[in-house]
């Protein structure tokens, strides 16, 4: 495998990582809407939704390394440290909740409702994590944006909107602190951070796939 192979395998993996993501948080959006969490973990469509997810997750992160080493150069320290900041994060959101869904959230909605109702306390440990992650993207989001935003990466755009993802990210918390919210509207609303992030990784791994795709040759007699 060349190289050039290998950076467009990992931006295919970024784009289809991210768009199956998104496809997984408004389906989720739609199945949560109005239900407690002892009820739609039950679903038969729960585990499929949130296995897209972590499918989705871990396609991502997977690509996160190569997409970095193809502009180390411009983006430097600065890059780095955002990229970084970004999996680590999104080791919890996008791999930790995902898998928590599939794996824990029906078992526990069958053999113990009470830990996932509504209602239910959250553990500290969960919040710590949560909180953690949450200031990890927020700060890796505006490093990596800087390099954009400066004109050494392009487009300029990506770099305004890795900060608003998280700062979406963070509102949507704050909009539904405890979980999926009752209201479809607000659901979807709450989940524009995680859509915003993908859209624009997703977009770096669909140019990392096409700037390295195969130069067609000319055919003999062809100028």
């Amino acid at each position: 495998m060349t190289i050039s192979q290998f950076y467009r395998i990992s931006g295919l993996g970024i784009l289809i990582g991210a768009i199956a993501f998104v496809v997984h948080i408004v389906l989720r959006s739609l199945v949560t809407a109005g239900l407690d969490p002892s009820t739609f973990a039950k679903q038969d469509l729960w585990v499929p939704i949130n296995a897209l997810g972590v499918v989705g997750a871990a396609l991502v992160l997977l690509g996160l390394p190569t997409m970095y080493a193809k502009m180390a150069g411009p983006t430097g320290l600065l890059g780095l440290l955002g990229v970084v900041l970004i999996a680590l994060a999104w080791m919890f959101f996008g791999l930790f909740l995902s898998l928590y869904s599939v794996l824990v959230a029906p078992w526990l909605a069958d053999q113990a409702p009470s830990l996932v109702a509504a209602s239910a306390p959250i553990p500290a440990g969960f919040i710590i994590a949560f909180i953690a992650s949450l200031v990890a993207e927020s700060v890796g989001s505006v490093l990596l944006a800087i390099p954009f935003i400066r004109g050494r990466v392009q487009p300029r755009w990506v770099g305004y909107v890795l900060p608003g993802a998280a700062l979406l990210t963070v509102v949507g918390n704050l909009i539904a602190p405890t979980g999926p919210a009752t209201n479809l509207a607000i659901n979807l609303l709450s989940n524009m951070g995680p859509v915003l992030l993908m859209g624009a990784l997703g977009y770096l791994g669909s140019r990392l796939w096409s700037e390295h795709a195969p130069a067609k040759q000319a055919e003999p007699g062809v100028r």
